[in-house]
Formats: C-alpha cells, structure tokens, sequence
C-alpha cells in the first residue's frame, strides 16, 4: 500500500504534521531521502533493512513518544507501521543545528540505537528474550501488561534468532513462571527480577539508565506519563 506516504513524497500533504498509518502501510522506503522525521503519537513502527540477498534485518521498534527516521542523505532502512499509527512528521529544515528540538529528537534516537546494541549483545537466546520483554516494558511505561503487535517472526528478525526459537524461549519462560501470555499479543510480567536475572545485571543496569522515562507529549503539547 502506498496511502499516506506516496502522498507525502508527492507533497500533497503539508510538512510538520500529523499523519496517519495504516497497519501495515509503508512510513518511507529504504533509499528514500532524509529529509523529515517521525514522532510515534500512537500505534508502533518497525524499521527494517534489506539485504541484496533479500535477508531482512529489523532495525527497531517505535512506540508512543519515540523517534525515528533521524538521519541525513537517504534512508538506510524502511519504515513500516506494525499496528495502526499516528505521527507527527517534522521536516529537517525546521530544526536548527543545536537547537532543543534537534538535541531531544537525537537523545530519543540514542535510545533507540542503544537498546537494539544491548538487545543483540546478549549472548543467548534467553537473554535476548528477557531483555526484549523488559526494554518493551520499559518503553511502554507498562511493567505489567506488555502489548506486542509485532509478530514473532518480527522479534525474531530483531534478535537475531530463529522464529522457533523465540516460541520456544517464551514457552520456556511460561512454564518458569516469569512471564504469563494473556492471548497472541498481551504478554504479563509475573517476575521481572527474574527476567532481569536471566537478561544480566549489566542489562538491568543499562535499561534503568536509558532515558526511556523520560515525560512524552501528547497532542496538546503537554506531558505524557507524568
């Protein structure tokens, strides 16, 4: 589907403005230019690489406040929305070189880049698993519940790992009692120091200092999560 996107490299959609997604529906395509990007107002967003060879590599996930697409020349990766998403699209040119919006839009990106370098320096699967679920926990500000759109072939694309695999890991961790899984998509935290236990005390260290609690914006401009 090209919907929204096709639009908004057309121009027929003014910069610096919300824009909605359908699930499944292309944000920007890989080799497109840089030249705006995108804050995750709801809904999540995956970004993905292509090989040659076809093999895809899945980059990141993006949840409510986060940001993606922050680079210059042309985009290194794909954007596509996992659930239904609303964004706000912010052009480059509006953000001067050092200023507030600039710096917070690159701190939320350093999130980002940083989570997925500790997500696959993991040296098992266990641990890759048990770190995913805590970073989404952590992102989604939902220690309890964690809602996963993604598919299992998408967390597994993201870790690294085998599709089997990751069933295999969260079944596991089921029958330990760490996790329980209240339908295809809905994942509860029973024992996040356990997870915490399997992902590494480096792990838990790095996730408490990741500064994704940081307050997020709504439409209106005030603050989220407070």
């Amino acid at each position: 589907m090209q919907g929204l996107s096709a639009e908004v490299r057309r121009g027929a959609i003014p910069q610096d403005t919300i824009l909605k997604f359908r699930k499944g529906e292309i944000i920007f395509s890989q080799g497109d230019p840089g030249d705006c990007w995108f804050e995750v107002v709801s809904g999540t967003v995956r970004t993905c690489h292509f090989h040659i060879d076809g093999h895809r590599q899945l980059t990141g996930f993006f949840y409510q406040g986060d940001v993606f697409g922050v680079e210059y020349g042309s985009r290194d990766a794909a954007a596509e929305a996992v659930t239904n998403a609303i964004l706000t699209r912010h052009p480059v040119p509006n953000i001067e070189p050092g200023s507030l919006g600039q710096n917070r839009a690159l701190e939320r990106a350093l999130d980002s880049a940083n989570q997925c370098i500790f997500l696959l320096g993991r040296r098992n699967a266990n641990e890759r698993v048990a770190a995913f679920l805590l970073i989404a926990a952590k992102r989604l500000l939902a220690p309890g519940s964690i809602p996963l759109p993604m598919t299992r072939s998408d967390i597994a694309d993201h870790l690294g790992l085998t599709i089997h695999t990751v069933s295999r890991t969260i079944s596991g961790f089921v029958r330990q009692g760490l996790i329980e899984l209240e339908g295809p998509q809905l994942c509860r935290l029973v024992d996040p120091e356990g997870l915490r236990a399997i992902a590494g005390e480096e792990m838990g260290a790095a996730i408490d200092n990741m500064g994704v609690m940081r307050p997020r914006r709504s439409f209106g401009g005030q603050e989220a999560g407070a």
